[in-house]
């Protein structure tokens, strides 16, 4: 049975997903920095799930995490999923501020993906996965940070990509458009109907649609360096 560490897991889209991560094939290890509430809610919820509390912000946190995950034999399947929302206008928006932001969305993954990749090397297979967004693609008002945070995290995994690319292990990202669940759920309707407007497809994606790109990564041993776009359309490369 093979391991997957999913980041950020107490947040919207993580919740998601999670139950939908079949237990007879994987087993799920999540962390997030709220471990107790998270566990209540894979109890609630019948998610079967190991939980560590961490802030991937935090080296030593990590360390220890991963240090966590030896216990289950390692980690074969990484997915980045930590991240944070960010809106402000660009004359705005401090450097500071965007440091503050990027240690969340882009150096957590750095983090993560270092220590999974001396897991991985040794065992000669792995597979990493990080969590873009359209935004990164197709900014709207206000997302210079969040959209620099995630065109960074597209970048490096590229990189990454190209340096494992004969160790066994694939490194692609999903950029995935707006689903419904997370934060779309605190959305008044007026601005979902505006943002629906600018889906080609008139709609909004679903969890099962993240997972079923999760598994065709997990599953395609020829498919890296790449970003899947999940969106309706919104944008197209």
């Amino acid at each position: 049975m093979k391991n997957i560490l999913l980041t950020g897991g107490g947040g919207g889209i993580a919740k998601a997903i999670a139950p939908l991560l079949p237990a007879d094939s994987y087993r799920l290890l999540l962390t997030t920095r709220a471990g107790d509430a998270l566990a209540s809610f894979c109890k609630e919820h019948s998610i079967q799930a190991e939980v560590f509390s961490a802030d991937l912000t935090v080296q030593t946190e990590v360390e220890a995490l991963f240090e966590w995950t030896n216990s289950f034999g390692g980690v074969d399947i990484l997915i980045n999923n930590a991240g944070v929302s960010h809106a402000a206008a660009s004359w705005k928006l401090s450097a500071e501020e965007l440091h503050r932001l990027m240690e969340v969305n882009f150096y957590s993954a750095v983090r993560c993906t270092q220590l999974a990749l001396e897991g991985m090397r040794g065992k000669g297979y792995g597979r990493i996965i990080s969590i873009s967004s359209v935004v990164a693609h197709k900014p709207a008002f206000g997302t210079s940070a969040y959209t620099a945070s995630k065109s960074a995290l597209e970048g490096y995994m590229r990189g990454v990509s190209m340096d494992v690319s004969t160790k066994g292990i694939t490194a692609n990202t999903i950029a995935y458009g707006y689903m419904n669940a997370g934060m779309l759920n605190d959305v008044p309707q007026a601005i979902l109907d505006d943002i629906k407007k600018g889906i080609p497809q008139d709609q909004f994606g679903r969890p099962e649609q993240i997972v079923a790109a999760i598994h065709y990564l997990i599953e395609s041993e020829y498919t890296t360096g790449q970003t899947l776009h999940i969106n309706g359309g919104q944008w197209m490369p």
